[in-house]
């Protein structure tokens, strides 16, 4: 999907093993301040590394070189803490990885490493720590380096420059996966048994451009145990008058926002479907049992409507999906404007910023889920002085685009065929634009603003109609954002 104008992508959000696409990364013993045995009680963790690569007409690479992944029985651990046990460790053989280099629709997954001598034990806490840009004399480098003079973290733009990721903490203190972004809380260790352990690093979700056009990294992680053979859920994107498979098409899988009152379904994992319009989620956390799944699709020929599939359970093959082709063409809605931060105290402040379109499934109560977004859309943006800003202000302008039309939704039957009846409505076409305020280079998704989400409220004084081949203007203003 190409997008044009200006990319801000936000939050490294590292999510479950959602595409299949893994990294082989030798592993060492651990070392400088790791945790030892305490016993004679170890086991052996496999790691591994996925991203969905929904944004490969955005970016041909994103180049990220790992040094190590380290793991603490702690939550609560400090990164210079003692008791770290080292799970790969590659500082003397830094691998640098094509994270949009993985793409696949089987769950065989690439390790990162495989390290026997674990101390078995209950890990809360995980970091992955990237090379800096600017690496000490006596540090390790990758050779080839991928990035150039562009350090050892890049992003290949499409249409064919290089440019620089930077990093703030990465290679320092390492991307913090915390107990809450790990599936259970922990990953545990048997003593004398094997355990997969799968790190999810969701790049195209992960990227800031910022108002001075360079890119940051803003990582936030996932991780779980995994087993290849139950942890999934696949299936097939089909154009539902020819039947014929749909290629390229976004899925989502969903999951509802916990202490949420406003039912909305948030994203656990992204997919691009291949050539025969497949898609696997894997591998899965064991302690959700049924997620919800919408997929959406433009082309040269044609926009679809956004589809919705309720109920799915853990493992499940949920067969053909079907798209309507919308009723206007090939032209997809847009919706876009500026968003301002201001401080507590009044004066500009940065803000990143993270984007969402959302739209209702059901009756008077409905269920808000999340719609894909295509090529050209900027759902993850910073605000900064530069520009045009209202006085005190920072801000950044978005385009988000999305289907002209409202979504086909069904709940799924574990005898097939699903039933997808209800035809909706073709009008008026309604979205939610859900803006939601993060501290800048936080690496714990900190929010920021107050209110940190808008709009507060998803009812009808809140919703935006849309029209294809035609921009909605949508502003945000956001105030109690942290003092500069």
């Amino acid at each position: 999907m190409k997008k044009t104008g200006s990319f801000n992508f936000t939050s490294f959000a590292l999510l479950f093993g959602a595409l299949a696409f893994l990294v082989s990364l030798a592993t060492c013993g651990g070392g400088g301040g790791g945790g030892s045995s305490t016993g004679t009680s170890t086991g052996t963790v496999n790691t591994s590394i996925s991203d969905p690569p929904t944004c490969k007409e955005t970016f041909q690479s994103v180049w990220v070189t790992v040094t190590r992944v380290r793991a603490h029985t702690s939550g609560n651990a400090g990164p210079n803490d003692s008791n770290w046990i080292d799970l790969v460790d590659l500082r003397n053989n830094p691998r640098q990885i094509d994270l949009l280099n993985l793409d696949s629709t089987t769950c065989v997954l690439t390790q990162l490493g495989s390290k026997s001598g674990i101390p078995a034990g209950q890990y809360q806490q995980i970091r992955l720590i990237l090379l800096s840009n600017s690496p000490g004399a006596g540090e390790a480098k990758p050779s080839p380096n991928h990035c150039g003079s562009n350090g050892y973290n890049c992003v290949d733009v499409e249409g064919g420059s290089t440019e620089t990721l930077h990093l703030s903490s990465e290679a320092q203190t390492g991307i913090k996966i915390p107990s809450g972004q790990i599936a259970g809380g922990r990953f545990v260790v048997p003593a004398g048994s094997s355990i997969d352990l799968n790190i999810d690093f969701d790049a195209c979700s992960s990227i800031v451009r910022q108002g001075n056009g360079q890119y940051r990294l803003k990582p936030v992680l996932h991780a779980g145990e995994v087993s290849l053979n139950h942890h999934s859920i696949s299936g097939r994107v089909i154009d539902n008058g020819t039947k014929l498979p749909i290629a390229n098409a976004f899925v989502l899988l969903e999951t509802k926002e916990l202490n949420n009152p406003n039912n909305i379904d948030r994203v656990l994992m992204q997919k691009t479907t291949g050539q025969d319009g497949r898609f696997i989620f894997c591998p899965l956390p064991a302690d959700i049992l049924a997620y919800d799944i919408v997929a959406a699709a433009t082309n040269a020929s044609t926009t679809y409507n956004a589809t919705v599939v309720l109920s799915v359970p853990l493992g499940a093959n949920v067969g053909d999906i079907p798209l309507l082709p919308g009723g206007n063409g090939t032209r997809p809605a847009g919706i876009g404007g500026q968003i301002t931060t201001t401080s507590t105290g009044n004066s500009a402040t940065p803000v990143d910023i993270s984007l969402s379109a959302l739209q209702p499934v059901g009756g008077t109560s409905p269920l808000i889920v999340t719609i894909p977004l295509f090529s050209g859309s900027t759902p993850n943006v910073a605000t900064g002085t530069a520009g045009n800003c209202p006085a005190g202000t920072a801000c950044v302008n978005y385009d988000l685009l999305v289907p002209a039309s409202n979504p086909l939704a069904a709940t799924f039957s574990a005898t097939p065929p699903t039933n997808y009846t209800a035809t909706p409505s073709p009008s008026p076409v309604r979205y939610w634009v859900n803006a939601r305020a993060f501290l800048p280079g936080s690496d714990s998704g900190s929010t920021d603003c107050s209110p940190s989400s808008l709009p507060q409220a998803f009812d009808s004084t809140t919703q935006i109609t849309v029209t294809a081949g035609t921009t909605t203007d949508k502003p945000f203003s956001f105030t109690g954002c942290h003092n500069p």
